[in-house]
């Protein structure tokens, strides 16, 4: 069960034992979420020696924003995100004219400080990290495995060390996550045939050119996308997101700038495309590649009662409509209210948690969304296929491409916390 003391005794139960494995933005996320429930001792292990994010900009969706402002005070998010002026959360854009082909708007009753933003990853860490209980997070301890011992989980280490007695082990350790390797060894993540290049710089670099937008704006064609916005804190970012050959992207490293040579050959495939991509371009200094990896997402998102899987660990995928860590925050918070659910508050020992119980009320709260999604990115890829084929007819291929790109909100701005509380009257005998 967990959190638990002597059967029959009517002493208080010790602390709820927690170990997050995985400190990124998910990681840190559900340290500030799960730290909120009452008697519980929370330790997350990160590998890496310091707090660093890969990567660049990131959604902060409707369903994103609302957590973390659950989690940090919403005056210092939108201190790091911007909006554009209209409010607009993309605007899809011919790929050749720049013609505004589609533009979507958070939903009318959306609150102002829920509303579609974007940021980048750096300083949400940061901000996330700050809120911290001190020395909550042990940097440079790498978890290899999780085993169930009589007195708990006991996580291994790469240094030949080992905790033991943790009554839940969280694992947020990404997209190559070890533990999800230990409970399912024929997993795998592999390239499937797309790279991101991707750049963050100050947004003096583009002030003055020509035809910019002041909104974020994605250029389309056949499955390859420019986006370009601001992204707060008085940066500005570009993401290409084109497919590439499994013998090109061996020779690119993650998160390495790709060097002046193939900087100039992404400058030559966009001097065709609207003008205003070009003369950014031009200006970016170099760009970091970022091969794109995945794998199937889990169908079950706990193993023996005690482990749960979150974030990219449960869902990899690179570039997931850029929500990713959204949805990762997401779970965060269903396992929260989950645990805060089946915590008994009367009978002979109150301020017991049912981990157990918890973790179905998890499973059933997260899963259906999450696999809806992973459908709805092998409906996509049909529906590119539908439109690629009209490309020698424009008029045709705009008639298209709008017809297959409906509203999407069910994504955006899913309802984590009436989910949980579907599950946990689901749940017979959960805690009243």
């Amino acid at each position: 069960m967990g959190g638990g003391s002597t059967p029959g005794s009517s002493e208080k139960p010790r602390n709820l034992r927690i170990a997050i494995v995985g400190a990124g933005l998910v990681g840190s996320a559900a340290v500030l979420a799960l730290s909120k429930l009452p008697d519980v001792e929370i330790t997350a292990f990160e590998k890496a020696p310091a707090a660093r994010e890969a990567g660049a900009w990131i959604s902060l969706t409707v369903t994103g924003l609302k957590v973390l402002n659950k989690l940090v005070p919403p005056t210092e998010i939108e201190e790091i995100s911007y909006r554009p002026p209209d409010r607009a959360v993309y605007v899809t854009r011919h790929w050749r004219t720049g013609q505004d082909l589609v533009r979507r708007y958070s939903s009318d009753h959306i609150r102002e400080d829920t509303v579609q933003a974007r940021t980048h990853r750096e300083p949400l860490l940061k901000l996330l990290v700050k809120h911290h209980a001190e020395g909550i997070v042990k940097y440079g301890r790498k978890v290899v495995d999780v085993e169930d011992g009589p007195g708990g989980a006991e996580l291994y280490f790469d240094d030949g060390q080992t905790l033991d007695g943790f009554d839940l082990v969280v694992a947020a350790d990404g997209i190559y996550s070890s533990l999800r390797r230990k409970f399912w060894p024929e997993h795998r993540v592999a390239f499937k045939g797309a790279v991101a290049y991707r750049n963050v710089f100050p947004k003096s670099l583009v002030e003055g050119i020509e035809g910019l937008h002041d909104d974020s704006s994605a250029w389309r064609k056949d499955g390859e996308v420019v986006f370009l916005s601001e992204l707060g804190l008085d940066k500005y970012g570009v993401v290409i997101i084109r497919g590439e050959s499994e013998e090109y992207a061996s020779k690119l490293k993650w998160e390495h700038p790709v060097g002046p040579e193939d900087l100039q050959r992404l400058r030559d495939i966009y001097k065709d495309w609207d003008p205003v991509i070009s003369r950014v371009l031009d200006v970016v200094k170099d760009i970091q590649a970022y091969p794109l990896d995945s794998g199937p997402w889990l169908r079950e998102l706990t193993r023996n009662d005690r482990v749960a899987f979150i974030g990219d660990a449960a869902h990899p995928t690179a570039g997931a409509y850029g929500a990713g860590a959204a949805m990762g925050f997401g779970d965060g918070w269903a396992l929260y209210r989950a645990l805060q659910a089946t915590r008994t508050r009367e009978g002979p020992v109150p301020g017991r948690y049912n981990v157990p119980a918890a973790l179905r009320v998890f499973q059933e709260a997260r899963a259906p969304f999450l696999l809806r999604v992973e459908s709805q990115m092998a409906l996509d890829v049909e529906d590119s296929k539908f439109v690629a084929a009209a490309r020698e007819d424009e008029v045709e291929w705009i008639r298209r491409f709008k017809e297959r790109n409906p509203e999407n909100q069910w994504l955006t701005e899913h309802n984590v916390e009436l989910e949980v509380q579907k599950a946990i009257m689901g749940q017979p005998r959960l805690p009243a």
